[in-house]
């Protein structure tokens, strides 16, 4: 028979279940609706523009391009080197995400650009943005839901409420439910394979051999997805594999059945898929270089070939060892900034009761390692990027150190305080993860709502009203842009975009037979505050990043601080220093004198658009 306190225990959980629901849901829909503005990531927009070339049923094709895929796909051509630009395929994302964006495209009617064109008198933020944004909020909710149940089973009601209020109250967190990135997709993926791998270890003490394999086969399909969803995720099932191997019994049976998964389910498919442009093996360099090239991956993607790309092969063993040390230094920071996060370390040296306790444990700490090991070698730091897999464990590291903390205080005997210090921990705790945050909040609201009717886009450097507008209407589905923001004029305005090379050789040598065998027209020129404002360190980061054409890019910044002086900086770049040099000069393609000769602003010097023909009138 239930006893009252029992009743009045449930009802309390029940009441906290539901405000906690409605607390997160509610921030979500202010981020969606009240303070956005817009996406601001480019990998979440180049996925946009993929996903609706899918919803148009246009297959896996891309119009953010890269001109080492040019190369490459120039090399494997059957047609010599020709390059069918019209329908250039997508060969650096994974599949899966950009076919669930497919879908909420299609259904929202996004696939058609021009039925959902902005009006810039009345909005700033563009609506497709907010389709991308509200799939990934979607797959957050759902994320929240899936880890509540999973921490649930693994330990009881309380640290699971706890747990999912500090992931939903995460500034982090949030912020990736708003991206568009694959991140709370992928947090569904990983906590539906713990579900599984949950099931194997109860079935695994308990003897039932088939129902292990049947468990474990389920998990292994999971985590094919996920790594079709991110590749750098086969360093999570690689750690699994060891997790399982050492496990399971007989001994490494199971290990070998999920490698057999592993290669046939997402090896041997990106192998097909990646070879017009040079394979997998291939793809596994170029990432690398990321960590261990001279001058990291978006120097490689901006090379129309590899010829000049340096591979820093000094000491480096030592310096892998030593980005991976990194991975833990920033360990707290890439989860979310949560309190009992760290806590999970220290829960390695508690042996908690329960068998599949300890199980998810060492399976979360073997997958994590690996983890920290592939970002290591692929260099990602950045704290949000498509590809940290650092917020796959947050549930996991967090709900172990909710756990371990509750522990030390049962320990201490408290008696009927007890639940008091307790609740008053979890206040202090959430204070600590998210007071910052929350204490922001309202300001947020108030810049949102207030401030501008038709929202504050990122800017700079995205400006989409200028690129959906004007950019659309003076270029044309035919030509080719050649651009330093590649991924938001493919998704913002709907043309085909070339991701400006560093060097003028590159341009001129390497790239131009292309399109000449190709039959493919470059229309113009655009550089936006990506070159001239983003870079940092002044004008030295500007010539880094922009290279032979920084010229190009410092033209917009000087008209920007001399606005009465129409300053054309590039016609002065008409000779190559070296008299015998055979390159070009950067005149020759974009001066008064050069191929593309007129000036477009499409927001003052702040987005300038240079083209062979005046084209100032098409967009009157």
């Amino acid at each position: 028979m239930t006893s009252t306190s029992d009743i009045s225990r449930l009802n309390a959980i029940v009441s906290l279940r539901w405000l906690l629901g409605l607390l997160i849901f509610s921030l979500c829909m202010i981020q969606l609706c009240l303070t956005y503005r817009g996406l601001n990531n480019e990998t979440a927009m180049d996925m946009a523009q993929v996903a609706r070339q899918i919803a148009r049923g246009e297959g896996f094709t891309t119009k953010c391009i890269r001109p080492i895929d040019v190369w490459d796909f120039s090399r494997k051509s059957k047609n010599g080197k020709a390059v069918d630009f019209n329908h250039f395929a997508e060969a650096n994302h994974a599949p899966v995400y950009p076919y669930v964006l497919a879908g909420a495209i299609k259904l929202s009617g996004y696939d058609d650009f021009a039925s959902k064109r902005m009006d810039p008198e009345k909005n700033n933020i563009y609506a497709g943005d907010r389709v991308i944004s509200a799939t990934s909020t979607v797959f957050f909710l759902l994320a929240l839901i899936l880890a509540y149940t999973l921490v649930t089973r693994l330990f009881d009601e309380i640290v699971a409420l706890t747990t999912v209020a500090f992931m939903g109250l995460s500034e982090l967190m949030l912020q990736y439910a708003l991206s568009g990135l694959p991140q709370p997709f992928m947090l569904c993926l990983v906590l539906c394979a713990l579900h599984c791998l949950v099931s194997a270890i109860r079935e695994e003490n308990e003897g039932k051999t088939t129902r292990v394999l049947m468990w474990l086969s389920a998990c292994f399909i999971f985590m094919a997805l996920l790594c079709l969803t991110c590749y750098m995720c086969i360093w999570c099932f690689v750690g699994l594999l060891v997790f399982c191997g050492f496990y399971f019994h007989p001994n490494g049976m199971h290990s070998a059945i999920g490698a057999g998964f592993l290669l046939m389910l997402v090896a041997l498919p990106a192998a097909l898929y990646l070879t017009p442009t040079g394979g997998l093996e291939r793809k596994f360099i170029y990432g690398i270089f990321n960590g261990f090239g001279s001058d990291g991956a978006e120097a490689l993607m901006r090379s129309a070939t590899t010829t000049a790309i340096s591979f820093n092969t000094s000491n480096f063993f030592l310096r892998l060892i030593g980005y991976t040390f990194a991975q833990f230094n920033n360990m707290y920071i890439n989860m979310g900034a949560i309190f009992t996060v760290p806590f999970f370390l220290l829960a390695l040296f508690n042996r908690f009761k329960s068998s599949i306790v300890q199980g998810i444990k060492w399976a979360t700490l073997a997958m994590w390692l690996c983890a920290c090991m592939g970002m290591a070698l692929f260099g990602e730091a950045q704290t949000i990027s498509e590809s940290q897999l650092a917020t796959l464990f947050t549930p996991t590291f967090a709900a172990f150190g909710v756990a371990l903390v509750f522990t030390f205080l049962a320990r201490l005997q408290l008696g009927e305080n007890f639940n008091g210090i307790r609740v008053l921990t979890i206040i202090c705790m959430l204070v600590v993860s998210s007071g910052l945050f929350l204490f922001q909040l309202p300001k947020q609201l108030y810049i949102g709502i207030w401030t501008s009717a038709r929202g504050v886009p990122h800017f700079p450097p995205y400006y989409p009203a200028a690129m959906n507008g004007k950019l659309h209407d003076m270029s044309n589905e035919k030509d080719l842009i050649v651009t330093d923001q590649p991924w938001a004029v493919a998704w913002y305005a709907d043309r085909k975009a070339l991701w400006i090379p560093r060097s003028i050789n590159d341009y001129t040598r390497n790239l131009e037979p292309i399109f000449q065998a190709s039959q493919q027209e470059v229309q113009g020129f655009l550089i936006t505050p990506t070159s001239h404002t983003m870079t940092g360190n002044g004008i030295s980061g500007v010539i880094r990043s922009a290279g032979d054409f920084a010229p190009l890019a410092l033209e917009g910044k000087l008209l920007l601080l001399t606005p009465k002086h129409n300053m054309a900086f590039a016609e002065l770049f008409t000779t190559n220093a070296n008299p015998k040099s055979t390159v070009r000069p950067l005149a020759s393609l974009v001066s008064s004198q050069g191929v593309f000769r007129h000036r477009n602003f499409l927001l003052g010097a702040e987005m300038v658009y240079y083209t062979r023909e005046d084209v100032s009138d098409k967009n009157n």
